[in-house]
């Protein structure tokens, strides 16, 4: 398929036109909208590099005029530069079209600068909840402290005061968690308590949550 027909195929399900040139117009539109041009459109897939091509799936996403986009590791697969010309794209877009992002990633240092909250997951259990700021600068349950403490520091002496937290232990499998708390094996914190029944979230300050026995 051609980059025009990749992204108008979601116009041509749900009928978004009403003649061939309006489909073509709003094509050249949305190219335009994520940085490529009318030159684009009759490319294919392989001819471009891969930030071109998230850019084709992002204009392929906004074909339907979305008010909410999942956006699974969006970035993950880029160089550093061009993650941070997509990652300036989606706030321009949402600045611009008023959408809502679910913005799912392993790299905090690209999750804080995008996003708005922040919830920290583990093995598929939400354990930690709070306004981005918050939850980097705050946070409470001991997976996000070590989480956070994994991120690179790029000055060299605030590097060498910070103290990494390393968690002990081999990560359970999905298929057979842990019982009660997931975190628990890994949790230095751990009690009787956290095997018998998993903690629920609650507020621990206004809008900050987490799920945790040991707060």
């Amino acid at each position: 398929m051609t980059v025009s027909d990749i992204v108008g195929e979601a116009m041509d399900i749900h009928k978004l036109y009403r003649d061939k040139k309006e489909r073509y117009e709003k094509i050249l539109g949305l190219l335009r909208r994520v940085g490529l041009n009318s030159e684009h459109a009759n490319r294919y897939p392989h001819e471009f590099s891969g930030g071109q091509r998230q850019r084709v799936g992002i204009a392929r996403a906004l074909a339907v005029d979305p008010e909410f986009i999942v956006c699974d590791e969006p970035v993950s697969a880029l160089d550093v530069s061009i993650q941070a010309q997509v990652i300036n794209m989606f706030e321009e877009l949402q600045k611009d079209l008023g959408l809502t992002y679910l913005f799912i990633a392993h790299d905090l240092s690209v999750v804080n600068h995008i996003s708005d909250r922040i919830g920290v997951m583990y093995l598929g259990h939400l354990v930690e909840v709070a306004d981005a700021e918050e939850l980097i600068f705050h946070s409470v349950h001991p997976y996000t402290v070590s989480l956070i403490s994994a991120v690179p520091i790029a000055d060299p002496v605030l590097a060498r005061k910070s103290e990494r937290k390393i968690l002990k232990g081999d990560e359970p499998s999905p298929l057979n968690p842990p019982s009660g708390c997931t975190f628990r094996t890994r949790c230095p914190y751990a009690k009787k308590r956290c095997a018998e029944a998993a903690p629920e979230l609650r507020e621990v300050s206004p809008g900050h949550f987490c799920a945790c026995y040991h707060l």
